[in-house]
């Protein structure tokens, strides 16, 4: 996100923050609301993942065969809960975005288009086949004797004093080959950072496991494509890591120093983002965006009463 734009960075990290409490500037108020915003695919992601976990979970307790119809059944009941939140009770929204979803596309559209609504659902038929036909769950889970030690849950460790925060979807130790392994299954497309970012979690397991990267096994499961593909990371992969750790601390620490000033004052002093596109699914464009920002902070005032 950094990399992508400094003003999103902040905004996300730590400006939307200040924003949590009703005596805050309205613009502070706002981005508080759109941090906790997501987008229809970003949303069908997180579902997907939480659905793995429990059916992982299930699988390796009671032996029992996954269901494509009850993955698919509870997808569409949550996603069709977020909808109708979204559609029908975007007050609630703007009181409490804790306990209340939006989407993006109906914050910003209005409604979801008839070719978004087909999209998701092939992405959920080509993604629930696809996990329950995964080489993890045919090739792993099913034959080994594993031993599932962290599904989705934030972890930390530190990398030349500095706090890297990750959160990977399964990491197991495989008993029999004296292995482990980590699994990130993908709803989306392949892209040129997935094997950086399996290289941060065998750096989790290195620091805070004993664990040695050639006793890895690094696996991405793009499930939409139905697509298996696995690494061993050496010590190039590890050097790359550590430079872009070190680049971009050195950046937010110098970023840092803006954060000191006023609230009304804040959002000058970060550069938006260079190619226009990537504000174009922003979560905070309603803030940044000249056209957009008198219409949405009338509508969230309106709609906090």
């Amino acid at each position: 996100m950094l990399m992508e734009c400094e003003l999103k960075w902040a905004l996300n990290y730590h400006i939307a923050k200040r924003g949590e409490f009703d005596n805050k500037p309205i613009l502070l108020q706002h981005a508080w609301r759109l941090k906790h915003m997501k987008n229809v695919f970003l949303l069908f992601g997180e579902l997907m993942h939480q659905m793995i976990e429990a059916e992982i979970k299930i699988l390796l307790e009671t032996g029992e065969v996954l269901s494509e119809a009850k993955i698919k059944k509870k997808l569409r009941e949550m996603l069709n809960q977020v909808y109708w939140q979204s559609k029908y009770r975007a007050n609630k929204w703007y009181k409490n975005p804790k306990f209340n979803q939006m989407l993006f596309e109906i914050l910003y559209n209005g409604d979801l288009d008839e070719h978004l609504i087909q999209s998701i659902k092939e992405k959920m038929d080509k993604c629930i086949s696809g996990f329950i036909q995964s080489e993890t769950i045919h090739g792993v889970l099913a034959k080994r004797k594993v031993k599932v030690m962290e599904a989705e849950k934030f972890r930390s460790f530190y990398l030349d004093g500095v706090r890297v925060v990750l959160s990977a979807d399964l990491i197991f130790y495989d008993e029999y080959n004296s292995v482990y392994g980590i699994v990130d299954w993908k709803t989306g497309k392949q892209s040129t950072n997935d094997r950086l970012q399996l290289a941060i979690y065998a750096l989790y397991l290195e620091k805070n496991y004993g664990a040695e990267h050639l006793d890895i096994e690094l696996t991405n499961e793009y499930l939409e494509e139905g697509i298996n593909k696995n690494y061993i990371i050496d010590t190039y992969d590890i050097d790359h890591l550590q430079e872009i750790f070190h680049e971009s601390s050195k950046r937010m620490t110098e970023l840092e120093e803006n954060l000191r000033c006023s609230d009304d004052e804040i959002l000058k002093y970060f550069q938006k983002a260079e190619n226009e596109k990537t504000c174009d699914w922003c979560n905070f464009k309603a803030l940044c965006s000249d056209e957009l920002r008198e219409l949405h902070i009338n509508n969230f005032i309106k709609g906090i009463g």
